[in-house]
């Protein structure tokens, strides 16, 4: 997978508002709202428990056995734009049951559940890179065409132990990257607020 990671100086050369949703700790559902100026609704494209998930390299920290994998899309319910694509490992052992029963029966964002369940966890900082998107999200029905984006993970803590591992795409029909061998940034990405250029 070609992937080129981003220096803490190239991030902060982003456009305010993608910083801002790419360092940011916080619920990223609700952060999207405001720099979107729409509501942001949940669209779940697949998930599934598995009893011994495969773990590859982006998911490492997290040990084998049931686990719940998630793959969403954060859409604009009045614009009806996708904004960002979602991938979710759970380790289904290391979580409240109640948090697989929501995840499982809801449409409602991981952030949100995990603040109302008001378990303690805490969230690594995110390694961010631009690279390719993954085939489940590059399909017509999401107006994506293009094949790379921004990205980032991070690994979620409960109790100590790595629980939760969220891969998050910016996806680039609405977060403009320039993306070639030389540049990897473009420093003047047009604010996701803005309106569309008329064909």
């Amino acid at each position: 997978m070609n992937r080129r990671y981003l220096s803490d100086e190239e991030i902060q050369g982003l456009n305010r508002d993608l910083r801002i949703l790419v360092t940011t700790n916080g619920t990223l559902t609700r952060i999207l709202n405001i720099v979107t100026a729409d509501e942001i609704v949940i669209q779940n494209i697949d998930q599934e428990i598995l009893p011994d998930a495969p773990t590859p390299p982006d998911r490492a920290q997290l040990p084998k056995g049931r686990t719940l994998l998630r793959n969403v899309v954060l859409q604009g319910r009045h614009s009806g734009s996708s904004f960002v694509a979602a991938e979710t490992s759970i380790v289904v052992d290391r979580v409240p049951p109640e948090l697989i029963e929501s995840l499982m029966n809801t449409d409602r964002p991981i952030g949100e559940l995990l603040v109302a369940s008001r378990i303690e966890f805490f969230k690594e900082a995110p390694e961010v890179w631009i690279g390719e998107l993954p085939e489940w999200i590059v399909a017509p029905e999401y107006g994506i065409s293009q094949h790379q984006a921004l990205a980032r993970r991070y690994t979620i803590f409960i109790s100590g132990q790595p629980a939760i591992v969220i891969t998050e795409h910016f996806l680039p029909e609405i977060f403009i990257c320039c993306l070639n061998n030389d540049i990897a940034i473009n420093k003047d990405i047009r604010p996701i607020s803005a309106p569309r250029p008329k064909q």
